[in-house]
């Protein structure tokens, strides 16, 4: 994936269910998320308030194929 629209994709086709993540948006639920801040592309699971496993990339591509290959094999 090279682009946050081919990750929507690829996991739309997969049949992930929707509530299991969170592209762009906010979260108020146990979800991974995936948010551009700056220049910045986080991606990170999102738990009562607190932001786990956070992982900082400067490429979109990296980051969206990161977050693919956690919302697949968990």
């Amino acid at each position: 994936m090279t682009n946050i629209a081919e990750l929507k994709s690829a996991l739309e086709d997969g049949g992930f269910r929707s509530d299991r993540y969170r592209i762009l948006e906010a979260s108020d639920e146990s979800t991974w998320c995936i948010k551009k801040q700056g220049k910045t592309w986080l991606v990170f699971y999102f738990e009562r308030g607190t932001k786990w496993e956070m992982q900082r990339f400067k490429d979109e591509s990296a980051a969206c194929e990161y977050f693919y290959n956690r919302i697949v094999h968990g």
